[in-house]
């Protein structure tokens, strides 16, 4: 019963989102993104659950650091940037065959090695979707690490608009084999690492505190013998973006798979730190990104006792051996 009242609230869902998809998409841009921040401050205020979730992120996060009133309005603007960057979301096509230069100013090509894979590391920051058009100018194929939508016309939809950019989706269930292959042959993947994940993560900080972290960035980094680039899209004062690929992280390699997980998945975190911070009000708050999985937390138990006795029966030849020239 449970599943058909979801089903049935999705099929509503949707016919206010393709309304809304068809009107951003024949108006100017400008009036989009007036209208999505129009639709941002509307949920803020009527949608219980957007202050509910995204003030309990921010109270663990800054805590007396700022004032009620401040942590309100770094909400109002994360919730506006977000009713943005569903706007902008169909002028990504008119962006692909022309118009990315008018709207987005691109720095640091210049770390990218052109003879190579790599990973693009962003977060749901500034437009995260662009991020990937923007990646598009290293004359690379580009490719997405996608969730699909649990409407299957939203999915389609969504689907639709990211291919006619020429960006190839992969989907969670079958990304190993697929990103790997993509990247060994020399293609760009793009992960979002910064939310919670419900499975294949690590323990990590972010913003001081601890959490879950996607392995994916550095798992697919260590396989396919490939860098990973932080990137950050910004938006500016008129409305316009910059869009910043960094030098490579470096990465540990010493040859403990187990441990290299571990380093640099907490790497890509700071990474990504760095880059939100300076510019909070253009993350997406209402995600609980620090929610407790208690499921994660007793497989990672069970995971860390056998990584123990490994390594112990690994290093009792060797303890021995000592013991007999002594």
């Amino acid at each position: 019963m449970a599943s058909v009242a979801r089903s049935f609230i999705h099929q509503l869902l949707f016919v206010p989102v393709l309304f809304f998809y068809g009107l951003t998409r024949f108006m100017p841009l400008s009036w989009s993104r007036r209208l999505g921040a129009a639709f941002g401050t509307l949920a803020y205020w009527v949608v219980p659950k957007v202050k509910k979730t995204g003030l309990a992120n921010i109270d663990l996060i800054y805590g007396p650091r700022l004032l009620p009133e401040e942590k309100k309005q770094l909400l109002h603007r994360s919730v506006q940037n977000l009713g943005i960057v569903a706007a902008e979301f169909s002028h990504q096509p008119k962006l692909f065959r022309g118009d990315l230069n008018k709207q987005v100013v691109i720095e640091g090509l210049e770390h990218i090695d052109p003879d190579k894979g790599c990973i693009i590391l962003g977060a749901h920051h500034g437009n995260w979707e662009w991020m990937l058009l923007a990646s598009r100018t290293m004359g690379k194929p580009v490719a997405a690490i996608v969730r699909e939508f649990k409407d299957a016309r939203m999915d389609r939809l969504v689907s639709r608009v990211r291919q006619s950019c020429d960006i190839t989706l992969i989907t969670k269930d079958n990304a190993l084999n697929t990103a790997l292959s993509f990247l060994r042959d020399g293609g760009v993947v793009g992960l979002l690492a910064d939310q919670n994940p419900r499975q294949n993560a690590v323990p990590a900080r972010f913003y001081g505190q601890e959490t879950w972290a996607t392995i994916g960035p550095a798992l697919f980094a260590l396989c396919a013998k490939v860098p990973i680039h932080p990137v950050a899209m910004i938006r500016q004062a008129n409305g316009s973006y910059r869009c910043t690929f960094y030098p490579a992280l470096e990465l540990q390699l010493s040859g403990d798979l187990w441990q290299d997980l571990r380093e640099n998945t907490q790497r890509c975190q700071n990474a990504l730190e760095k880059i939100i911070r300076p510019h909070s009000d253009q993350w997406l708050w209402l995600h609980r990104r620090w929610k407790p999985r208690k499921r994660l937390a007793e497989e990672w138990k069970q995971k860390e006792a056998k990584y123990e006795a490994r390594r112990h029966r690994k290093t009792q030849p060797i303890e021995k051996e000592a013991g007999t020239q002594e």
